[in-house]
């Protein structure tokens, strides 16, 4: 594929993710701030709680989302170069999120051309299958328009785009909106799969170089994002099992390869299970959908693949071998998510790309047909066929923006809420108690505080928060509920005073959220005293 086209091409993508950012900035109201997040901000605001440690100096993390005491053994590359990026540059933490976001998708599309022209050899089938990884989609958008113009929720929706579920890690497009880890890891991927390939190739003059550069990029991605090298060192193990018969040449290049990665994988997941918070996120349920669903999620590309196998499977037969990795990491991922763990669904980075590889083989011939100009526009139609999830995504967090994610519609049957989901926007009052709270509390103060703005504070304070994640906080709906007691003053005093002193927590917030969940009004004058307001808004000291 000619320069020109790759550029604009990736220009156009990149541009096109921030569109809703730039909505979100836009409706900004007065005396509010908005923090450049869309879609979830609980789980975006974790990898910004980690940069934030690495902006104060930590190269090892904690979980400021749970006060439980933990060894914080966690280390993230990622986190690591975003929080020194903001500490030499001054911009903020959210801020520095997107522009590494946008790094990500530059260096996503331009390995997935990379990867594309290690299997594909025409000029028209590289374009095709990047324009199929950046834009196409599912089915799920057809539910989500029932569900708007009915307002009837249907039996299931789908997960390219949902207004409840959604995996952005199992769809490019989305990865590359919301998610950079998920990018990076599928990134990654290709970068170790794709240099290890060709190192096994027997005419391939620098293979020391390749296995090198497999090796650096496995071992990024099993730090960076850990989850996407399973799926990946399943695909090098199920490659050479299929492969016996030219041990003598593959078996070294495989095992410089998969022996140090899975080595290194393997004290990832020590470091994981020695670390009581890390533990017990991993093991927070996060399961694939039924097979039917998934196959709905991808759509056209979903059924392009599948009409590409008997394909490959002749050529296969006739002695070709170029299609054997991507079946393997096909097969590898398809393993993967339906392994017996908790964690299944997170290993979907990667599928995407692979079902585009395989639905450019059946789709290529038919539109090689057409002439230039009428190839055009035959992309041109075919991107329309596959994105309008994509569209229905940038619809719903408009939606979302609006109403700042505070929604309760009775529009719809049942009501439609976004529960403890975190606000996009803070009002500048919250602000100034979290500076407050910077300049007068030390790192390892606890903070009493709604949800909402726990989910923000350790990113933007670096103090720890007795809840405010539902997966990062250790024990969420118990402590929540113990949190309510507290601001409802139902909670005795003597098990406040443990409380306080267990977790450590000497500051507790009062805004509207906590006086929400209080019905009204807190009673956290009974358990300590008003050390800085701002409007209605209070920061307490606890009294033990």
């Amino acid at each position: 594929m000619a320069r020109r086209p790759w550029v604009w091409l990736t220009c156009a993508v990149v541009l096109t993710t921030w569109l809703p950012y730039l909505f979100g900035w836009w409706l900004t109201p007065p005396g509010m701030r908005y923090f450049w997040l869309i879609y979830n901000p609980d789980d975006q605001n974790v990898h910004l709680m980690w940069a934030r440690q690495a902006m104060e100096g930590a190269w090892h993390f904690h979980d400021l989302y749970t006060t439980e005491p933990h060894p914080g053994l966690f280390v993230n590359l990622f986190s690591l170069a975003l929080g020194w990026f903001c500490r030499w540059t001054g911009i903020s933490l959210h801020l520095g999120y997107q522009l590494f976001r946008t790094l990500a998708a530059v260096a996503f599309l331009w390995t997935v051309h990379w990867f594309g022209t290690l299997f594909l050899k025409d000029e028209r089938g590289h374009l095709l299958f990047l324009l199929l990884v950046a834009f196409s989609s599912g089915f799920g958008w057809v539910l989500v328009l029932w569900w708007w113009v009915t307002g009837q929720r249907p039996p299931v929706f789908l997960l390219d785009v949902s207004p409840e579920l959604m995996m952005p890690e199992a769809n490019s497009f989305l990865s590359l909106t919301v998610a950079p880890l998920a990018t990076l890891g599928a990134t990654l991927a290709m970068g170790a799969l794709g240099n290890w390939w060709l190192a096994l190739k027997p005419n391939c003059l620098a293979r020391k170089r390749r296995l090198k550069l497999a090796l650096l990029f496995g071992l990024l991605v099993v730090n960076v994002h850990t989850y996407a090298a399973i799926p990946m060192l399943i695909a090098v193990a199920l490659w050479q099992g299929g492969n016996l018969r030219q041990w003598r040449h593959t078996l070294p290049t495989t095992l410089g390869f998969l022996v140090p990665s899975a080595l290194v994988l393997f004290c990832q997941a020590l470091v994981f299970s020695c670390d009581r918070a890390f533990a017990q996120k991993a093991a927070t349920p996060t399961l694939t959908p039924n097979p039917v669903i998934l196959i709905g999620s991808y759509g056209f590309v979903a059924l392009g693949a599948l009409l590409a196998l008997p394909k490959i499977w002749q050529e296969r037969r006739g002695g070709a071998k170029e299609w054997e990795l991507p079946m393997a990491w096909l097969v590898a991922i398809l393993i993967a998510i339906y392994l017996p763990v908790r964690f299944q669904r997170k290993m979907i980075e990667g599928l995407h790309v692979v079902l585009c590889l395989l639905a450019t083989v059946w789709l290529a011939p038919h539109l090689g047909r057409f002439r230039c100009e009428h190839f055009r526009w035959a992309l041109v139609g075919l991107v329309m066929l596959t994105v309008p999830s994509q569209i229905a995504f940038f619809a719903l967090n408009g939606y979302w923006l609006v109403h700042n994610n505070l929604i309760y519609d009775k529009r719809f049957n049942p009501p439609y809420s976004r529960r403890l989901m975190p606000p996009y926007y803070l009002s500048e009052h919250h602000l100034q108690l979290f500076r407050w709270l910077e300049r007068h509390s030390d790192r390892q103060d606890g903070v009493l505080c709604h949800p909402m703005l726990g989910n923000y504070l350790p990113v933007l304070t670096g103090r720890k928060v007795f809840v405010g994640h539902w997966a990062e906080t250790l024990n969420f709906p118990a402590k929540l509920r113990l949190a309510t007691a507290v601001w409802e003053g139902s909670l005795p005093v003597e098990l406040a005073r443990q409380l306080f002193r267990t977790h450590q927590l000497h500051f507790a917030l009062e805004t509207e959220f906590e006086r929400a969940a209080a019905q009204g009004t807190t009673a956290l004058a009974r358990y300590g005293k008003v050390v800085f307001q701002v409007g209605n808004n209070r920061v307490f000291r606890l009294r033990w």
